[in-house]
């Protein structure tokens, strides 16, 4: 369990920064489940921001003249925005209490439940961090408790469509800053867009302003857009090897303009050599960790690269 650090506070300091008395804190969380603290080995409750800030909310409806039952139901059900934690990683015990949580949650389409094991994480930790230790891992265990049986075509859907519009809740205010430009599209033809948006993320972290395309985007459209934004990448991913095959002339011609790179499970070094592109390798990540210190530059200096990324 986590150390009674300033990014997790005991139910004296929560009460001292609300304005709520410890006996009635405990009497949301015991009633309601208005709050979800932490516990350590010794039992102690330590609270996240996400914690304090459902309470400021309660406070404000009672405050409305709302019965405590019907308080607690609205900032039970409301989506709240916390400031980002800075922690860099998520300990392994927490990943695996959020995984439980997720998995319970998620299996029997509890959308909100499972939105708040995520909320808790973000009020502490970084979002790279919650994405790389917490989210593309579930995402992964997803697919394969789904290839062996586990869980239903709908329940994998329902997860997918969750972690999927919590990761592009980052992409607002991606173009914003000074930093180098990538614009990350899809192959046409190819949905699965989980990867690239995390790949953004990362990116995004690192100090790059993102323009994202989305899935199913032919080379034109990247073309067009990169001659607006003068990118320093472009980044195409495919699922599948046949996605790329028959655009590889394009993404040459596309590469000759701007340094070009291909990624996703269809991106293999010998189609990106066929191409004259870079081929992004590894998870997100670490693809968006290497492309950041290798910095930007011309197409040239993109050209034959070593495709260990």
């Amino acid at each position: 369990m986590p150390p009674a650090t300033s990014a997790w506070m005991r139910i004296g300091e929560i009460s001292r920064r609300t304005g709520v008395n410890p006996d009635v804190l405990r009497a949301w969380e015991r009633r309601y489940r208005l709050l979800r603290p932490r516990r350590t080995a010794g039992g102690t409750r330590l609270y996240s921001a996400t914690d304090e800030t459902r309470v400021r909310l309660m406070q404000r409806y009672i405050a409305d003249g709302l019965p405590p039952a019907q308080a607690a139901e609205m900032v039970t059900a409301a989506r709240l925005t916390v400031r980002p934690g800075q922690t860099a990683s998520v300990p392994p015990a927490e990943i695996t209490e959020a995984h439980a949580e997720m998995h319970a949650s998620l299996d029997r389409f509890d959308e909100t439940s499972a939105q708040r094991a995520l909320e808790r994480l973000f009020g502490v930790y970084s979002p790279l961090a919650v994405v790389r230790d917490v989210m593309m891992p579930y995402l992964a265990e997803v697919g394969d408790r789904w290839a062996e049986g586990h869980v239903s075509v709908a329940q994998e859907h329902f997860a997918s469509n969750f972690l999927h519009a919590r990761l592009l809740a980052f992409a607002r205010g991606w173009d914003r800053g000074l930093g180098p430009r990538a614009v990350l599209a899809c192959a046409a033809g190819e949905q699965h867009t989980f990867g690239l948006i995390a790949f953004g993320v990362a990116l995004h972290h690192f100090g790059w302003r993102i323009t994202y395309l989305g899935a199913n985007t032919g080379v034109a459209m990247i073309e067009e857009a990169a001659t607006h934004v003068e990118p320093d990448v472009a980044v195409v991913a495919a699922a599948l090897p046949e996605r790329l095959v028959p655009i590889l002339d394009e993404l040459r011609a596309l590469g000759e303009r701007w340094p070009t790179a291909i990624a996703g499970a269809g991106a293999s070094a010998a189609l990106a050599a066929r191409a004259g592109v870079q081929r992004l390798d590894g998870d997100p990540v670490g693809a968006a960790e290497s492309v950041s210190l290798q910095g930007a530059g011309p197409p040239e200096r993109w050209a034959g690269r070593s495709a260990d990324l």
